[in-house]
């Protein structure tokens, strides 16, 4: 019988989710498909060896070094740039060229998406939404309401003058455009990298190195029921979703529940055995603008913590931190279970809590709140139960 696992941060993201895909399919063993399910190159999931070596995952799944090959499905947004950075960075630091399969459906951003993103984000300043920079948004928008919508299936069927045609009016038409509609502009130096005929010819050559290393697919389940073992892999957590509403405009441009998952699984023939693994750390993380109920100074938690990924960068700024808070990750997660119940009725909820190795093996709560809760008390909410006290390893706890 087909094997599932569908992997969730109950969160604001940055809660261990390449440590849950990895170990997960390490779990299934070969062969075994990692569907990065939605979002795009702003992910960063974290693997970790115990040699030392570690890679930030972004177009391929946290469960390749477990041997998985990948799949970007159609919610999934490509980023051709990125793309072929992080497969040079695989193949010089661990020696592997895996295979990618990707729908012919998958949006793609481009340097111009980037660019753009960059730009409304400084001008809005201390307004700033919390961007990382990755035109994730921006690329999403031009797909749904413009004309300047290019799939990756099309874009691999262009030629490089069409191309280079579409690339020059984004940058001459659809940008300009887009900022007057704004009310911003784009200051000299933004201009000239927006006209300059190199980032195009580049912008080519990344497109057509990609596409030779992927498969694309026009049919999820044809190419899917072949597979016995699958790990979704969602990117963000469920306080980003777009449905939010509560903390809008502080969210992610896509679904980030399980939902969307669950329904990939609905499609394939046959019955799939689902576990839906919710990813906790012991205390709360926001990268970026918006509502942070928790927030505490991270000392307060632990002075000690280091976090090599989540650096500082001049888009979201700081990563910041916040008391664990039992009851908001709880609805969240009571919320996403319930829906994916409605379509796959016999699927598991597990957790898997993070990073216990930074708050003595327990939950960091804010000590002035009256009633806290164990550790224990936390994971019986679950089915199942995964603990993790170091970057690489994870244990099945007994509820």
């Amino acid at each position: 019988m087909r094997k599932a696992v569908i992997v969730i941060g109950c969160s604001y993201g940055d809660e261990g989710k390449g440590l849950a895909a990895a170990h997960a399919a390490a779990e299934m063993g070969k062969p075994c498909l990692n569907v990065l399910i939605n979002g795009g190159a702003q992910r960063g999931h974290t693997v970790n060896l115990p040699d030392g070596r570690r890679h930030v995952f972004r177009h391929f799944g946290s469960g390749t070094l477990a041997g998985a090959e990948s799949c970007m499905d159609e919610d999934f947004i490509v980023n051709p740039l990125l793309y072929m950075d992080e497969r040079i960075e695989l193949q010089e630091t661990f020696g592997i060229c895996p295979e990618v399969m990707a729908s012919a459906r998958c949006r793609v951003t481009l340097p111009w998406d980037m660019m753009l993103g960059q730009i409304i984000e400084e001008n809005r300043g201390v307004n700033r939404h919390g961007s990382c920079g990755c035109g994730i948004f921006e690329t999403r928008l031009r797909y749904e309401q413009t004309d300047w919508a290019l799939s990756l299936g099309e874009l691999g069927k262009a030629s490089e003058d069409t191309f280079r045609a579409y690339c020059r009016r984004l940058s001459g038409e659809y940008i300009p455009a887009r900022l007057k509609a704004m009310g911003m502009a784009a200051d000299v130096q933004w201009q000239q990298l927006l006209a300059d005929e190199r980032i195009i010819v580049n912008a080519w050559a990344d497109l057509q190195a990609m596409l030779k290393n992927l498969v694309l697919y026009d049919d999820w389940a044809a190419m899917a029921a072949k597979w016995p073992s699958l790990v979704f892999e969602a990117g963000q957590g469920l306080a980003l979703d777009e449905n939010n509403r509560q903390d809008f405009p502080h969210l992610t441009p896509s679904q980030t529940t399980s939902l969307v998952s669950a329904r990939r699984i609905a499609a394939l023939p046959g019955q799939t055995n689902t576990e839906l693994r919710y990813v906790t750390r012991t205390y709360l993380t926001r990268h970026g603008a918006g509502p942070f109920p928790t927030e505490c100074p991270m000392e307060s938690i632990n002075p000690d913590i280091i976090d090599l990924t989540n650096v500082p960068n001049p888009h979201q700024q700081t990563i910041r931190y916040g008391w664990f808070d039992d009851r908001a990750v709880l609805d969240r997660v009571e919320r996403d279970r319930t829906a994916a119940r409605c379509v796959l009725p016999e699927a598991v909820a597990a957790v898997m809590v993070t990073h216990l190795n930074e708050t003595g093996g327990e939950l960091a709560m804010n000590p002035r709140q009256p009633c806290r809760v164990t550790l224990t008390d936390f994971i019986s909410c679950f089915d199942l139960a995964y603990l993790s006290d170091s970057p690489w390893e994870v244990r099945q706890q007994k509820i």
